[in-house]
């Protein structure tokens, strides 16, 4: 599937609108490896966040390009890209993993923060656990952005997010970018994840919450076994199902949304078919992102 590889480089970052609005397809971010004639950058790791409870951790890289160094700090250049792309990350220090030394990730920061963030599992694999243990001020060879899972340009069109655990990350980049920028699009989301403790990124959510009126996020959680009074818990509880979406979206509103599918496979081939099947969604109203869990 050929990807967009339209690079941008400025001296300093902006802001900019989001790409045009594009047709269904699914686009998995394993199929674009080694496509395209993307920049590469060198960018530096400012921090790393470990979330307790889970065993995903955040890294922060600086945007500035560290392969082009001028003498004056206006001539270096930047890394751009849109809310939800991607880009390949090449660690050194990685042996013995068979699918070598870079992975692509979806970039969670927003275009309009000062920073480039990536989200993941740590798993039990070489480049994972190299990742894991990077100092602070390590450099990181990153080429890209690429993808299409971008937001739709015409902002009268509701944007409706479902999410499946760590495929929560684009949807952090284009709500903290909608956020930001105030831009006049609705977006409601539906989060779902196995446990409170795996729900990524809701404290900055809720932050979200306070200033963009157009935003609204539904959480669910899925583990069994727990009754409703065992915890504080005040969410949804299950699986993202007709009933759940009907409760919070009208018919207007489901016949006039943008619908944006990211998590595991399984979760996609149940969001799929559940706006397909049980809602009359056509396809050209859908974007579908898969993570692959490596």
């Amino acid at each position: 599937m050929k990807e967009n590889n339209d690079i941008l480089v400025r001296k300093k970052p902006k802001t900019e609108a989001q790409g045009k609005s594009m047709q269904h397809e699914i686009t998995s971010e394993a199929t674009s490896r080694g496509k395209g004639t993307s920049a590469v950058y060198e960018l530096t790791l400012l921090e790393k966040q470990k979330f307790e409870g889970t065993d995903i951790m955040s890294f922060k890289f600086s945007r500035q390009n560290e392969q082009q160094e001028a003498p004056n700090n206006d001539n270096k250049t930047y890394m751009y890209y849109k809310a939800g792309q991607f880009a390949f990350f090449d660690i050194v220090g990685v042996s013995n993993d068979p699918k070598g030394p870079i992975r692509h990730f979806t970039i969670a920061s927003s275009p309009a923060e000062d920073f480039v963030m990536l989200s993941t599992r740590i798993r039990d694999t070489p480049y994972k656990k190299r990742l894991s243990s990077l100092e602070e001020r390590a450099k990181v060879k990153v080429r890209g952005p690429e993808g299409k899972f971008v937001l739709h340009e015409d902002h009268s069109k509701r944007a409706v997010f479902l999410s499946g655990g760590i495929g929560v990350t684009p949807f952090r980049s284009m709500i903290k970018y909608a956020t930001d920028e105030q831009l006049p699009v609705k977006i409601n989301m539906f989060d779902s994840n196995r446990d409170q403790a795996n729900i990524l990124y809701k404290n900055e959510f809720d932050e979200c919450l306070k200033t963009n009126k157009n935003l609204k996020i539904i959480y669910t959680i899925t583990a069994e076994g727990q009754a409703p009074s065992s915890s504080d818990w005040k969410g949804e509880r299950g699986i993202i199902n007709k009933a759940m979406l009907t409760k919070y979206l009208t018919t207007s509103e489901l016949n006039n949304s943008v619908f944006y599918i990211c998590g595991p496979p399984g979760m996609l081939k149940a969001m799929q078919n559940l706006l397909e099947d049980d809602l009359h969604i056509p396809k050209e109203r859908m974007r579908i992102q898969e993570f692959t869990g490596y």
